[in-house]
């Protein structure tokens, strides 16, 4: 029995000493109107409650979906202080507002309202009378913080201003829990909220580099995913922004209505650019320049805002009249991408 004891003790001790292997795990759920994924490798899986305590939070703070949320209090016009995930969007959006000369703007809340794609749905267009009093009530120099010692509170020049950080909010909260991830000392996975994701490290498993996909904008919302093009990726953020998903058509006039808004026109943007990609430092600053491409106008006028910013990385896909039915490709050149569909030309 003393011999049968020892051995035992030897076991759980040798048991005890014994390193983890590492294993790829998963974890997916639906929060902020959407899905997220995440994949990661470690020692032992993270718990999913953690993660769904930050989402959780930053819902609460940023989401316009809930009526007790920061945002939608501050929309109403209450004085409260803004915490430090709401500070950093807006703040970040305000440097983004100045880099697009007020092309991406979180202060149009309203006009996003009156076009059908906020929190209720509403699919009658508003009269350009309308347009008008709410371009009025847009414009993110019209926003400023202030810092006192109770804390930062947002000031509005017009009380009626209504924020939505719908266009770079996803990007912010990859970007969150990504750094929990990395404060626990897991270095190589991949965020996904939203389709707007963070990467870090690689696939030590395989010993090759994280392969993003980017979809097939063309393709409809029941099909299966379809990736037209892949690219290797580390340590950045990505986003993709694109029309073809979130529209409305109206019952009366069949005209199409996409959810990018221009704030100077007020009105949805049309734009022969069908996505665009951006690979940035971080989630949150590709989520927004995503859009501000996509409210530009126009393929051009990525193309040259691009041109202007060379720290940023961007596949831009679209189609123009020379080539129906047939999506063009523009490549930065700071970017490799490997292209799968044969159908995709270069211009």
């Amino acid at each position: 029995m003393k011999y049968l004891y020892t051995l035992c003790i030897a076991v759980l001790v040798t048991a005890c000493g014994m390193t983890p292997k590492e294993n790829i795990y998963y974890i997916k759920g639906e929060a902020q109107g959407t899905t997220y994924g995440i994949t990661y490798i470690a020692k032992t899986p993270v718990e999913k409650t953690a993660i769904d305590s930050i989402l959780q939070v930053i819902d609460l703070s940023m989401s316009t979906y809930i009526d007790n949320s920061l945002i939608s209090k501050i929309n109403r016009g209450e004085n409260l202080p803004i915490d430090p995930h709401f500070e950093k969007v807006l703040l970040a959006s305000m440097d983004i507002y100045k880099e697009s000369k007020g092309v991406f703007d979180p202060s149009i809340g309203q006009l996003i309202n009156a076009w059908g794609f906020g929190k209720k749905e509403n699919h009658t267009p508003p009269t350009q009378k309308q347009i008008d009093s709410l371009i009025a009530l847009t414009g993110m120099d019209k926003v400023h913080v202030t810092t006192t010692p109770e804390g930062s509170f947002v000031e509005k020049d017009n009380p009626n201003i209504q924020l939505n950080f719908n266009a770079i909010a996803q990007g912010y909260t990859s970007d969150v829990i990504a750094d929990y991830f990395l404060s626990k000392q897991i270095s190589n996975f991949i965020v996904e909220v939203g389709g707007e994701l963070v990467i870090h490290g690689r696939n030590t498993l395989k010993n090759k580099p994280w392969r993003i996909g980017i979809d097939n904008p063309l393709q409809k919302p029941d099909e299966d995913r379809e990736i037209v093009a892949t690219v290797e990726l580390t340590d950045c953020g990505l986003a993709t922004s694109g029309n073809y998903r979130k529209l409305w058509t109206d019952s009366l006039t069949g005209q199409k209505y996409v959810h990018t808004i221009n704030p100077k026109t007020g009105r949805p943007q049309p734009s022969n650019l069908l996505s665009a990609t951006v690979i940035a430092p971080s989630a949150m600053l590709a989520d927004g320049y995503a859009t501000t491409l996509m409210a530009l106008g126009g393929i051009e006028k990525a193309k040259d805002f691009l041109a202007q910013h060379k720290e940023l990385k961007a596949v831009l896909l679209y189609s123009d009249e020379a080539h129906k039915g047939q999506i063009q490709k523009y490549v930065t050149e700071n970017l490799t991408v490997e292209f799968e569909s044969q159908t995709l030309s270069e211009n």
